[in-house]
């Protein structure tokens, strides 16, 4: 094994790990910030399907034509070069093609993240914290991220779990309204 491929595998395992670590962290700082877990009934059930995720339980999102799994050559063949290439982001690369950026690792998307103006799981970029529980029901988690290379600036996450996908709903603390959407393999999965 060369020295390149060891380092990803390290860098891997550590974004594996910040992931768990993520994902079972919850920061009851919430509450001091207007935001009470117990209002929005967090429930733990992964089994329970919810009809305005179903294309996450694909693994991608609305308007996007590759999801989870896609491998990076086709991403490539129909898409042309991304507008900005990362060889080293979260312990892969990372392709960005105007407001949506796929995760690759081993060649294929392992996430997907977006920041534009379309409807994903008939949620926009901008609504209220609120508004998305009214769309979407109870959160499986809402939790503070951590600083994290994907979120840099320590934001609320409201997740729902869709089989052996997740969606993040990055939440700005300040004004409680959704700046991302990302998806993600579950890794507890």
């Amino acid at each position: 094994m060369d020295i390149k491929m060891k380092k990803k595998w390290i860098l891997l395992m550590i974004i594996i790990i910040c992931f768990i670590f993520i994902f079972f962290s919850f920061n009851y700082g919430n509450i001091k910030r207007g935001i009470n877990k117990e209002n929005l009934n967090l429930h733990a059930s992964k089994e329970e399907y919810m009809p305005a995720l179903e294309l996450l339980y694909e693994g991608k999102m609305n308007d996007i034509e590759f999801g989870i799994g896609t491998k990076y050559d086709k991403i490539i063949t129909q898409w042309g070069e991304p507008e900005e290439y990362t060889d080293s982001f979260m312990g892969g690369e990372l392709l960005k093609y105007g407001d949506t950026y796929f995760f690759v690792n081993d060649n294929h998307v392992t996430g997907i993240y977006y920041t534009g103006s379309n409807e994903i799981y008939g949620v926009q970029i901008g609504m209220d914290l609120e508004q998305v529980v009214e769309i979407l029901g109870s959160p499986n988690a809402l939790y503070d991220s951590p600083y994290s290379e994907l979120y840099p600036n320590e934001p609320l996450i409201l997740e729902y779990k869709a089989d052996k996908y997740i969606v993040n709903f990055e939440i700005n603390t300040e004004n409680k309204k959704v700046n991302s959407i990302c998806i993600l393999q579950d890794l507890a999965q």
